[in-house]
């Protein structure tokens, strides 16, 4: 393919400015600020177009840079290409346009209904990216990036495997892991799911628990107050503190039948008696306690400390006998005032039991689920495995893929290697014959004492090794097409020595070559040669 014309409507300075080009090496020269790197970046928005960036990237957008001065709402352009004895038109609008593109063959006068689709045929399957990283160099830019190196990957792979554009490694691969994504935020959202699943579970267990032991208690009280041995899961101490009612009758149980008869008998006699009679026998104590005082002889006083002592063991047996008998009075004052248990309690008491063994049912298979990672316990639209096996089958995928990529890779590798030690070998003029590029576009040059690596070089060696290397992948991504070389101030490090090799091998490679430069020199010694 080679480039016939350039009609630069309204891109950046130029406005109308047309521009010839013929085969061989085609020299556009000009001082700083004419617009020669405004030209370079011209012919590769008219194959490719041009992108708009977003946020930051904005200042060095090309889109931006590139903006007509004189016509901003006019942003186009057009250009010519010769291929296989056809003449085509590319013309372009680079602003919002509805038909930004459009290829015309003129050779036969058909106009293109599929435009991007017949201009990647036309650039032979180059993306931009590759373009811009072999036979488009910009200004003090001869280095490659790490786009080449996975360009060349690809193309290596692809080529090996099949010569159908259809099929595609690096697309196949971006599709798996691109599914592996997916299914990967499916389980954590899965995950997550499930862990709020558990903890809404666990928290309405806790909470029925909490209301099944009130329940529990009030059951407890109400067989407590009946007389009954034991409650529905209830402790055996009542909510009253009112102990159970199997001690009352086992203290009963503990005496003889006459204290029990004299208890009842005891229980007989009214209250105010007893109070009264106490009383009366506490206050005759006394009066003998204070006669001891006012009595001087030592046998009255004896006498009377006798009786003291015996009137108040009177009135101390008097007040004993007022306290009722343990478990008896009050029992059965609480069995009569005291309902039995209502049969809604049990029924109760019964369902929340019932609930809290299906809840503890359901959280023992969804501890299980989480502990064995599975996140669809369903068992519906479910796939053998689950999702661990479809991210487990996409993981062994994607590595063998790889593993057979990087076998072919470092097989096809030979042939850049092989091509670019050739170029090398002829620009330096045999002093570095043989360069090596790893699957990790790891740079090595070879010579014959020692294997250098290109911080050991100098800069215009480095400039010589990474335009032997962008000039060999360009024969090998465009097998079938040769592109034109274009070139912006690439020499500009060059001694005339190796600038004459370069251009020697340019002029005999029977390329297209535009070369932007601002120096004399490029003319002077392509005349010579």
């Amino acid at each position: 393919m080679e480039i016939r014309e350039l009609d630069i409507k309204s891109y950046g300075k130029f406005s109308n400015h047309h521009m010839t080009f013929r085969p061989g090496i085609n020299i556009i020269y000009g001082g700083n600020e004419t617009g020669k790197t405004t030209i370079h970046s011209f012919i590769r928005a008219m194959l490719f177009g041009l992108n708009r960036a977003r946020g930051r990237a904005t200042k060095a957008d090309e889109y931006q840079l590139r903006q007509p001065w004189d016509a901003p709402g006019a942003f186009l352009g057009s250009m010519r290409i010769s291929e296989n004895g056809d003449i085509y038109r590319i013309d372009r609008c680079f602003d919002r346009s509805a038909a930004p593109l459009s290829l015309v063959c003129e050779t036969r006068m058909v106009e293109s209904g599929h435009p991007q689709e017949d201009l990647e045929v036309l650039l032979g399957g180059i993306s931009e990216a590759a373009f811009v990283n072999s036979v488009f160099i910009r200004q003090a830019q001869c280095e490659t990036d790490e786009e080449l190196a996975q360009e060349l990957r690809r193309y290596m792979i692809n080529s090996d495997n099949s010569r159908d554009s259809e099929i595609d490694v690096a697309q196949a691969l971006q599709s798996l892991r691109k599914k592996k994504k997916q299914l990967e935020q499916q389980k954590k959202k899965e995950t997550e799911a499930l862990e709020e699943n558990i903890a809404q579970k666990q928290s309405r267990a806790d909470a029925l628990r909490s209301e099944l032991e009130l329940l529990r208690q009030q059951a407890g009280y109400y067989q407590n107050a009946s007389g009954g041995t034991g409650s529905i899961g209830a402790p055996e101490q009542n909510p009253y503190g009112q102990g159970n009612a199997g001690g009352s009758g086992q203290q009963d149980k503990d005496h003889s039948p006459n204290e029990t008869a004299g208890r009842s008998k005891d229980r007989g006699v009214p209250s105010w008696i007893r109070i009264l009679l106490g009383a009366l026998f506490f206050i005759a104590g006394a009066l003998t306690l204070t006669q001891i005082f006012f009595t001087q002889e030592n046998r009255l006083r004896i006498f009377l400390g006798i009786f003291t002592v015996l009137f108040w063991g009177m009135a101390l047996g008097v007040f004993l006998l007022l306290r009722p008998a343990r478990g008896s009075f009050e029992e059965d004052k609480g069995q009569e005032s005291r309902p039995q248990c209502p049969p809604e309690l049990l029924k109760e008491i019964q369902d929340r039991e019932e609930a809290c063994d299906k809840l503890k049912g359901e959280l023992e298979i969804l501890y299980q689920a989480h502990a064995r990672g599975e996140t669809d316990i369903s068992g519906s639209d479910a796939v053998p495995g689950g999702i661990d096996t479809e991210i487990a089958a996409l993981t062994l995928a994607i590595d063998r893929i790889c593993e057979i990529s990087d076998r072919i890779y470092q097989a096809a590798g030979g042939q850049l290697n092989e091509r670019a030690s050739a170029i090398l070998e002829e620009i330096t003029g045999g002093r570095y014959n043989r360069i090596v590029i790893d699957d990790t576009a790891e740079i090595r040059i070879h010579t014959p004492s020692r294997v250098l690596g290109l911080n050991q070089l100098s800069g215009g060696t480095m400039q010589q090794i990474y335009f032997a290397l962008r000039m060999a992948a360009g024969e090998l991504l465009c097998e079938n097409i040769t592109l034109p070389v274009i070139l912006d101030e690439t020499f500009a490090m060059y001694d005339d020595r190796r600038l004459e090799a370069t251009l020697r091998w340019l002029k005999n490679s029977g390329r297209q070559v535009i070369l932007f430069t601002c120096q004399n020199r490029e003319r002077e010694i392509l005349k010579r040669l």
